[in-house]
């Protein structure tokens, strides 16, 4: 694998004058020993690197707290950007590797108060992992996408293929994707729109679903559990498979019960709406 690293810099994101120094240990009652004992100030550096060789698959194994955006190079290999956020007087050294067109990007040794935001440019043809606990997740324009997140948003844009979101929280928003989509967020809404793929899956224990296709689809399956469902589908034959526990209807597409494609909403507390696009 050939890298190119750029040169590194750091820089203290706090500044403190003896002033507001000795104000802020007085107002807290901390000590500057234990100040000192916690890392002291945030600060950041930068970790970049350019990989030559030609990329099918790109991997962030996890930010930790920082967010990840990816979007499209102009060459077959990937530019790495990537700013860690530390505390104490080394930077931590983030970690990749490059086996069999797969590259995969690690946080390294950077662990505990630490996280790495990073900016990607990868080529179009390329598959994405991503994988952060908490922080910002933006794909764009990339063949296809997994996205995982603890608690944080993502934002999905112009995917030729599949798209796979799952999160514990935060709101998830998909726009243009070409193939299946599957999302599952326990606590946030799901909005998905020109969609042109064969289906989706969209779950939400705590939020609103809203999906509109531009295309017919041959399947979709949403289920929220406190929050409304909104489908906007081409006119054609559907089945309609709709129940709500305490919500209202308000479906103004004609059901066609032998119609291979199938529309399936539930809802446990929630309004139910399904319309031609």
């Amino acid at each position: 694998m050939t890298t190119k690293t750029r040169p590194r810099g750091t820089k203290a994101t706090v500044t403190l004058t003896a002033t507001a120094l000795a104000a802020g240990l007085l107002l807290t009652g901390c000590s500057f020993g234990s100040l000192v004992s916690r890392g002291g100030p945030e600060k950041s550096g930068s970790a970049d690197a350019t990989v030559a060789e030609a990329v099918t698959a790109v991997e962030v194994s996890d930010s930790g707290s920082g967010s990840i955006e990816v979007v499209v190079g102009s060459g077959p290999g990937v530019v790495v950007g990537r700013t860690v956020h530390y505390h104490g007087d080394t930077v931590p050294e983030p970690a990749q590797r490059l086996s069999g067109g797969v590259l995969t990007l690690t946080n390294g040794d950077c662990s505990g108060r630490c996280s790495v935001d990073y900016r990607l440019e990868v080529p179009a043809s390329a598959t994405v992992r991503a994988k952060s606990s908490s922080g910002r997740v933006a794909v764009s324009g990339v063949a296809a996408a997994k996205v995982v997140t603890s608690s944080g948003g993502v934002r999905v844009d112009r995917i030729a293929g599949a798209l796979e979101v799952g999160t514990a929280s935060g709101p998830v928003r998909a726009d243009r994707i070409a193939g299946p989509l599957k999302v599952r967020t326990s606590s946030g809404s799901i909005t998905a729109g020109e969609l042109s793929g064969t289906g989706a899956e969209a779950r939400s224990d705590s939020g609103d679903v809203r999906l509109a296709f531009t295309t017919a689809p041959a399947s979709i399956a949403v289920r929220t559990s406190s929050g409304e469902a909104k489908l906007k589908v081409p006119a054609a034959p559907y089945a309609l498979d709709v129940a709500t526990d305490s919500g209202a209807r308000d479906i103004t597409l004609p059901a066609t019960p032998s119609a291979a494609a199938r529309l399936a909403v539930t809802t446990s507390s929630g309004d139910i709406h399904i319309s031609a696009a």
